[in-house]
């Protein structure tokens, strides 16, 4: 009987202490789940954060850029206009200035007149114009740099300033062609102004998808190595 007794204790014991260690493992075994999983949502968390931060800074840059664009050509187009007017304006004076102190003098008298008067007007006219035309031309350098010369949109937009740089050039080499020169001008800017808000629309647009969708952002973006 002492000896059941003793058996059934040191079985009891056995069994105690397996179940002990079967408990402890399963202890363990949660607690190290529940610390991986804790660790996997920081990291997720951290990865989330992280990747909300460059797309905040990515669309931050995106902004700046939108900005700098509207500003650059709000500008390029009023000069582009200012240029074509004041060509006009200076074409108109001088043929009226000639025609008013030629008006009782003979046919070669006329010519001198007339010499006379586009000398004086072109040495007057020419600084201001060339400041306007240099102004100008840093404006298209500036802007077809922002442009991408990969994207369609892109491409005509480039295409368009290079044809309103040429078509400037045009006023002063075509005089006898002002009036249409001025009109190919009025539509150049107006598809200028046409191109100009469907780029910004564009890229406000890709503003707003960066902010809202950070990983498809990421996701794009080449690794160093």
């Amino acid at each position: 009987m002492v000896l059941t007794s003793g058996i059934l204790t040191a079985v009891i014991s056995a069994a105690s202490a397996l179940v002990g260690s079967l408990v402890g493992s399963v202890v363990l075994i949660v607690t190290s789940y529940l610390t991986r999983k804790q660790l996997n949502r920081q990291l997720e968390l951290q990865s989330l954060v992280s990747e909300r931060s460059a797309a905040s800074f990515i669309a931050d840059k995106r902004q700046c850029w939108i900005d700098e664009l509207r500003a650059d050509m709000s500008t390029h187009i009023a000069l582009t206009q200012e240029i074509a007017w004041k060509w006009d304006a200076f074409r108109h004076s001088v043929k009226l200035k000639v025609q008013n102190e030629a008006a009782f003098a003979d046919e070669i008298k006329n010519k001198k007149i007339a010499d006379s008067i586009n000398q004086e007007a072109i040495d007057k006219f020419s600084p201001e114009n060339g400041a306007r035309d240099r102004d100008h031309h840093e404006l298209h350098i500036r802007i077809i740099f922002r442009l991408n010369p990969k994207e369609a949109l892109h491409i005509t937009m480039i295409e368009n300033l290079k044809e309103i740089r040429t078509t400037l050039s045009d006023l002063q080499k075509k005089p006898d062609e002002n009036d249409s020169i001025l009109d190919k001008i009025s539509r150049l800017v107006s598809e200028s102004e046409k191109y100009t808000q469907e780029i910004l629309s564009q890229e406000w647009r890709k503003v707003k998808q960066e902010v809202a969708y950070p990983e498809a952002l990421i996701s794009k973006i080449p690794k160093p190595f």
